[in-house]
């Protein structure tokens, strides 16, 4: 799995995590609430087993934050699903005990494990969540742990019973559950890898077209201008006085023309980034912008060793782009004392941050206004698995921040 991929993995689980909190949290303190309150009297363990769970959050956290590769973040994800299954059947045995409505408190747990862990893991989570239940079930039912209910109490000695509630109930519906949940799963997978191997193609052929086009406006655009400048130039020595300031004029439009042509080429992709690669063309961008518009540009460029020469031309172009688009923004509409240039890792992704110390503005009027060129930027960052975003106050400077996924080609 590429780092990108692991990361994203990493913060759907850190969401869930955080979703979970919230749950037992809000359960704790209202089941305080009710007991000391209300003086509603109801079992200990339904008290404090939300508040175990919720403390067990904390070391799982710090056990997926230390996971480096796939197979082991989804065997740690898999270990806390066991200790969660314990724990949803301790109070499966407080809350109605192994009645259908035991079977409820599953589910989600089942559903969870099957579609983000891989199938190994997904069945052995259903398996154990059958066993579990089966096995408080059958328990209850020998009278070696009594049956607690929270409505009618009754007998629950049925053995007709008992196999309905584990075959239909606790086998069926979580097996079906289960199987059901990874077909989805599976086509959502699948989709999504149809769906980035597209809007890689897709990033690549733009890429290519835009290379394509800085070559022929560089070399015969350029050339043809090129060409009719020189002799522009010696028609001016030899023409009459009285049109050689004519001839001067159309060579000094000529001249603009060239320029112009080879700033767009340079946009388009610059030579730099072939000849030098990433990080030195982001330094020779950096002294042209503070050589030019007089404000500071300090680079902090992470050394990526090996991974550098991995980067996707697509990649390395947008990095650029990016960065040179924030610092023609700055110099343009901010006008700063100091720009920040960084780039570097952040969780498996690559991650470009241009800081300016400006007078800032409202990121919402991005849209059809100076940040026109960020919104193609943007769209650009998002067909290349990555995002792009500005934060922005008036008086409290911009900030320009460009993740890609740090993969090889």
């Amino acid at each position: 799995m590429a780092q990108a991929e692991l990361g994203e993995l990493k913060e759907i689980i850190r969401r869930t995590i955080r979703v979970r909190r919230i749950t037992l949290g809000s359960f704790f303190v209202v089941a305080v609430i009710i007991r000391l309150g209300v003086g509603l009297v109801f079992p200990l363990p339904l008290l404090f087993a939300p508040l175990g769970w919720l403390l067990l959050t904390y070391p799982f956290k710090a056990l997926i934050e230390a996971q480096k590769d796939e197979r082991g973040l989804h065997w740690a994800h898999a270990g806390f699903f066991i200790l969660e299954l314990g724990i949803i059947t301790y109070l499966i045995h407080f809350l109605q005990g192994a009645e259908w409505l035991g079977l409820i408190f599953y589910i989600f747990t089942i559903i969870y494990a099957n579609f983000f862990l891989l199938e190994l893991q997904g069945y052995l989570i259903t398996g154990l969540a059958i066993l579990f239940y089966a096995a408080l079930v059958l328990l209850e039912w020998a009278g070696l742990v009594p049956h607690r209910t929270l409505f009618l109490a009754r007998d629950y000695r049925s053995l007709s019973y008992v196999l309905i509630t584990l075959l239909a109930g606790g086998i069926g519906v979580y097996a079906v559950l289960a199987y059901t949940i990874r077909i989805f799963a599976e086509i959502y997978r699948r989709k999504g890898r149809e769906l980035a191997a597209l809007s890689a193609k897709l990033v690549s052929a733009q890429e290519e077209e835009r290379r394509r086009i800085a070559h022929r406006l560089h070399d015969e655009l350029g050339g043809a201008l090129t060409a009719t400048k020189l002799e522009l130039e010696l028609a001016e020595r030899e023409a009459p006085a009285e049109l050689r300031a004519r001839l001067r004029r159309a060579v000094q439009i000529l001249g603009e023309a060239l320029s112009q042509a080879r700033e767009l080429s340079h946009s388009l992709r610059p030579p730099l980034l072939e000849e030098l690669g990433l990080g030195p063309a982001l330094r020779a961008l950096g002294e042209r912008f503070a050589a030019a518009e007089g404000f500071k540009v300090e680079l902090e460029l992470e050394e990526l060793g090996q991974e550098a020469g991995l980067l996707r031309s697509e990649v390395e172009s947008l990095i650029y782009q990016a960065a040179q688009e924030a610092l023609t923004n700055a110099a343009k509409h901010a006008h700063p004392h100091k720009v920040v240039l960084r780039l570097g890792r952040a969780r498996g992704r690559l991650r470009l941050e241009v800081e300016d110390d400006g007078r800032g503005f409202n990121p919402q009027g991005l849209r059809g206004g100076p940040g026109l060129g960020l919104e193609g930027m943007r769209e650009r960052a998002i067909l290349a698995g990555g995002s792009l975003k500005v934060e922005s106050k008036a008086g409290r400077g911009t900030k320009l921040i460009l993740e890609l996924p740090l993969e090889g080609r």
